[in-house]
């Protein structure tokens, strides 16, 4: 009888030390793994989040601009003298106002829409063997982005040969995006332009336009 309470007591004794082995190792596995998550954060996020971030603002930026649809001539108006020379070039400081308060709400309202975004990042990659990298099941890896936009429109004067310049009128969006996730926080700047119309003046340009890069 006392033989077989010992034989109990150390299939006890036994039983807890596995349950004690398993908790530990599967502690170890648990530490590893976010570890391992960690480091992929620092390597995954920045350039996903980058490439969700430009193409959101790049796709909501050109959606607006279409659908304003504003022509050169909705922008500028070029006056001449009697000699043929440009004597003033007037842009329309509210079709300016309007397109840069319209595109960067556009842009602003396309992040949101992406807050929260997600890379799934195969079981493989955990391992560290290049073979197996691809392989397994994705592990779905979180992350969060804000940001701040501003945005202005620049006139460019272009020589184009004898008494011919082109004048661009672009918009330049700048943006301040803040990523974050459990583990991982950074700030990058992007800036992007797009062309918002342009045309060929034909005439002497007074020298204030010559070489010219304004910014409004």
């Amino acid at each position: 009888m006392l033989y077989r309470h010992r034989r109990q007591r150390r299939k006890m004794r036994k039983g807890v030390l596995i349950l004690l082995s398993i908790a530990v190792t599967f502690g170890f596995l648990v530490y590893g793994f976010e570890k391992q998550v960690a480091v992929f954060s620092k390597s995954y996020i920045p350039s996903f989040a980058h490439r969700a971030a430009t193409e959101a603002i790049n796709d909501a930026v050109t959606a607006k601009i279409n659908e304003l649809d504003y022509s050169y001539e909705d922008i500028v108006k070029i006056t001449y003298m009697k000699s043929g020379e440009v004597s003033a070039i007037e842009t329309d400081s509210q079709k300016i106002n309007l397109l840069k308060a319209q595109t960067t709400r556009a842009a602003q309202d396309e992040l949101t829409a992406i807050k929260h975004s997600q890379i799934d990042i195969p079981l493989g990659a955990f391992t560290g063997f290049t073979l197996l990298s691809n392989a397994g099941p994705g592990i779905p890896l979180t992350y969060s982005m804000t940001g701040s936009f501003n945005s202005h429109l620049e006139s460019i004067f272009e020589n184009a040969g004898t008494n011919r310049t082109i004048h661009h009128i672009r918009l330049v969006v700048e943006a301040e995006i803040v990523t974050a996730s459990v583990d991982y926080e950074d700030t990058m700047n992007l800036e992007t332009d797009f062309e918002i119309a342009q045309t060929v003046i034909s005439g002497s340009l007074p020298t204030i336009y010559g070489g010219l890069r304004t910014v409004y």
